[in-house]
């Protein structure tokens, strides 16, 4: 099993963030099976802002399981810390001696580079407006990534898919990161149940594609599952029992993932005002369809915009 930390200081682009676990997740989505396992850890265990003001909570409060590490990807903004903690330091230190790779992400270059971790070897440095920071020790290249000895080192922006693309390619295999790096690049997130089948696809079962239509019909203002059973004739036992055996979900389960797929595309490939998607999507408040979002998806409903936007960038220069 292969293991990734995020580390998130104070003021942390949550571009990088986004894309960067959605590259990690998109492993096990495309490969079906637990190949890769991550976290986010924050310096002091606590929440976190952003620099887009999302507040983030960490998942782990401790600096346990360094040696269990094969990236510890540090991301930070132009904003540093005024001291680096030393449990922190401690944990890098711990990953490197076990073989893992640490890494940094825009400020968080600057870190590494700050406690020695870069001295000696080529990285990309970035370098806030405001700082006076040198490091000659550092063969600075100029370049949007570097993954050279032990290191990965990312300007941020569109350059940490990338960059994770890369390091998949070496810890699995560059054919499953050439698979991450296309459902990057196409600016689709995929479902999060497996089991899930996309809006043209035919299920076996007679009974689900009639479920799902009524579904599909019904998404601003949602059916409830004894509506759509009695509709068709069947008890919301019997219906949730084909649902199950055919999808390997709840029928509510799945009425919430095809709401939330309707939800991701408008905000993906329109420019609604997310309240208005979030009504458009059979959700009550903006807040409820947020934390549904981030729950199921991983990210904002404005980060998840923020990368459909970047990837049509991506598009249009390629």
């Amino acid at each position: 099993m292969v293991c990734a930390s995020l580390i998130l200081f104070p003021g942390f682009p949550m571009l990088a963030y986004a894309l960067a676990r959605e590259a990690l997740e998109t492993v096990n989505r495309l490969s079906g099976e637990p190949l890769l396992v991550f976290d986010t850890r924050i310096p002091g265990h606590a929440r976190t802002e952003a620099s887009n003001g999302a507040v983030m909570a960490p998942d782990r409060t401790d600096w346990d399981g360094a040696e269990e590490v094969d990236l510890a990807l540090v991301i930070c903004g132009d904003i540093l810390p005024k001291r680096i903690p030393n449990g922190f330091q401690s944990f890098l230190s711990q990953v490197e001696a076990a073989g893992g790779r640490l890494g940094g992400v825009a400020g968080g270059t600057t870190i590494l580079g700050k406690i020695g971790h870069l001295d000696g070897r080529r990285a990309v440095l970035h370098r806030p407006a405001d700082s006076d920071d040198a490091f000659p020790a550092v063969d600075a290249v100029d370049r949007p990534f570097l993954m050279d000895d032990k290191r990965l080192t990312v300007a941020g922006g569109l350059a940490v898919a990338d960059a994770l693309c890369a390091w998949i390619a070496e810890v699995t295999s560059p054919a499953l990161a050439d698979e991450v790096a296309r459902s990057l690049s196409s600016g689709r997130i995929l479902a999060t149940a497996p089991a899930e089948t996309e809006p043209g696809d035919k299920p076996g079962d007679p009974v689900i594609a009639e479920m799902e239509a009524r579904m599909r019909a019904h998404l601003a203002t949602p059916l409830s599952l004894s509506e759509i059973a009695d509709e068709m004739g069947l008890s919301r036992k019997a219906l949730r029992g084909r649902c199950v055996r055919a999808l390997g979900v709840t029928p509510s389960d799945h009425y919430l993932a095809i709401r939330l797929r309707h939800g991701a595309d408008l905000l993906r490939h329109t420019a609604m005002p997310v309240s208005e998607i979030a009504r458009e999507s059979g959700f009550e408040t903006l807040a409820g369809f947020s934390r549904a979002i981030r729950n199921t998806l991983g990210v904002s409903p404005s980060a998840m915009r923020k990368m459909a936007r970047a990837a049509r960038l991506v598009r249009s220069y390629t």
